[in-house]
């Protein structure tokens, strides 16, 4: 893969090609305005706008009621993310649908903003998986929306004591009779420092087992509360100083024998700030940013032309993770031919750059601040954990990466982004696009003992809104400039156009459009144009260029 000139500030004209690619990687699928706004504003507005700091989205609610609901704090339309458990009822019944449903109703609704692709990451970053108390998992979802762009430093600061985190790795549990050494080393075998080959004995490059050991000491003492908890307790974590082993800790070579003192509950951020001054913090995570937003290919010449200078500039300006990202997105190599389309799309990705720039559900009073109990609200959720079920099917279920080093696809050599495609996850993919471009995904309505109705969306209104919808040629080449990362060669592009056609001339659209307008409740009209709509988006979102961003 051609290198153009590391992290040189891109220059020349500001095209929509480019904004289109900074949205696909930057963004849950662009819709048609953010790409024109982005070209509008130019690439320091359009970073200006992503790193934004934008409202966290509402808590999630109770959206329906169980079996038993009999004296039970959290009545539908109220949020339970504060609650304690209940003695009348499974919580979890709910719970569970609740904070998949609002999830993927957040994004696919979500503001013109890097916040979730950043939540995403971190989610990956960290692979907690089966903490199983929602209010948990909703706090670190927030958390990673809420400072994912600030101090990579902070970050680790934070997620050390998670509830979630501790929950996860076991530290809760951890005392000094007995401390437990997981999280310390996924502190630095993943999440900082990393592993890198053995060279010698209990010596991984960058550590030590001895590392390993000290560390769990330092963090003996930490302890859950709220878990499961039927009291009226927040779910959070706390110090217990009889827990802690107050002795001196010393570290290896590779964090030049630091003496860490017993410093109570601040002693991990006294260790947290020594391995922070090993240079490569900067470079595993820069690493790793690289292979999420660029590419998963990082030969010696990305090392020493990208990597290498954008974890120096981490360094420099406080282990910040917008400034960082603000350089690379800045680079003519970010904007190189050879880095735009080989990604293939994580099934969050395919799905979301289906719905996002389709508007959603929006038209059908389906979005989260459209409905309230009584109007729509089961409806809403349903249709964000029947989106969860879609993705769960092509081997991305919501808050349970594989492992703790989280999906394949961002660390395997050398499958990488390929691990997402197989014989049973295409043929999910191909189902989806099936269902969504027929008569639309199918969910529960409010209140109902298991109906279920399709939700499509909105096609022809979608299309007026394009900048000329009466020409052919102008209406696909725009719908490929959001959806497609290149263009096709011209027996591909005919073909696509043909299905808006059927082998008629293209003056042919021009009459069945103005006739639309004209009739627009006329189902003779509207009918089989809506077909042909339905036909080429079918075949767009087949199509093995869609599958790649």
């Amino acid at each position: 893969m051609p290198v153009t000139n590391g992290l040189t500030p891109v220059s020349g004209a500001w095209t929509k090609d480019q904004a289109a690619h900074l949205l696909r990687r930057t963004l849950f699928g662009p819709k048609r305005q953010e790409i024109n706004s982005a070209v509008t504003m130019g690439l320091a507005g359009t970073l200006n706008q992503l790193f934004a700091t934008v409202p966290l989205p509402a808590p999630p609610l109770r959206h329906y009621d169980t079996a038993n609901t009999r004296n039970t704090d959290v009545q539908v339309g109220q949020t339970w993310v504060n609650s304690p458990h209940s003695p009348n009822e499974d919580v979890g019944q709910y719970r569970w649908p609740s904070l998949r449903g609002w999830y993927f109703q957040t994004v696919w609704d979500g503001p013109f903003n890097i916040m979730d692709k950043l939540a995403m990451f971190w989610m990956n970053h960290f692979g907690m998986s089966d903490v199983g108390e929602h209010r948990a998992q909703y706090q670190y979802i927030q958390l990673f929306r809420d400072i994912g762009k600030g101090s990579f430093q902070t970050m680790i600061e934070e997620i050390t004591v998670h509830p979630s985190m501790l929950r996860f790795l076991n530290g809760d549990y951890s005392t000094r009779w007995d401390p437990n050494e997981n999280y310390a080393r996924e502190l630095l075998e993943l999440f900082t420092v990393q592993k890198g080959p053995q060279i010698a004995p209990g010596d991984y490059t960058h550590y030590t087992e001895t590392d390993i050991t000290e560390i769990a000491r330092i963090m003996t003492g930490w302890r859950n509360r709220g878990m499961w908890s039927q009291a009226n307790e927040p779910v959070e974590s706390y110090w217990h100083q009889n827990w802690h082993d107050t002795g001196t800790k010393q570290l290896s070579y590779h964090f030049n024998n630091a003496v860490i003192q017993n410093n109570d509950a601040d002693e991990y951020k006294d260790l947290i700030a020594v391995i922070f001054q090993q240079d490569e913090v900067a470079k595993s995570i820069c690493r790793e940013f690289y292979r999420f937003f660029v590419h998963y290919e990082i030969d010696a010449t990305i090392e020493a032309t990208v990597i290498t200078p954008l974890a120096d500039f981490m360094r420099a300006n406080g282990y910040s993770v917008e400034l960082t990202l603000r350089n690379l997105f800045s680079s003519q190599h970010f904007y190189d031919m050879a880095v735009r389309g080989p990604q293939i799309k994580s099934p969050y990705d395919f799905v979301f750059s289906i719905i996002r720039p389709m508007g959603g559900y929006r038209h059908l009073g389906l979005s989260l601040d459209q409905v309230s109990v009584g109007n729509n609200l089961q409806t809403a959720y349903e249709v964000g954990t029947g989106i969860h079920w879609w993705t769960n099917t092509m081997d991305m279920d919501f808050l349970y990466p594989p492992t703790v080093a989280g999906w394949k696809a961002y660390y395997q050599t050398p499958g990488f982004y390929r691990n997402w495609i197989g014989s049973a996850t295409l043929k999910r993919r191909r189902k989806f696009v099936e269902d969504a471009t027929n008569r639309g995904i199918w969910t529960r309505t409010d209140g109902d003992s298991g109906n279920y109705q399709p939700r499509g969306f909105d096609w022809l209104n979608w299309i007026a809104e394009l900048n000329n919808p009466y020409d052919v040629n102008d209406v696909v080449d725009e719908i490929l400039e959001i959806f497609l990362p290149r263009q096709l060669e011209p027996p591909q592009y005919d073909a696509l156009k043909n299905q808006l056609l059927n082998g008629q001339l293209d003056s042919e659209w021009t009459v069945q459009w103005s006739s639309y307008v004209s009739s627009p409740m006329n189902p003779a009209i509207v009918n089989p144009l809506t077909t042909a709509v339905k036909n080429f988006f079918r075949a767009l979102f087949g199509m093995a260029e869609f599958q790649l961003q």
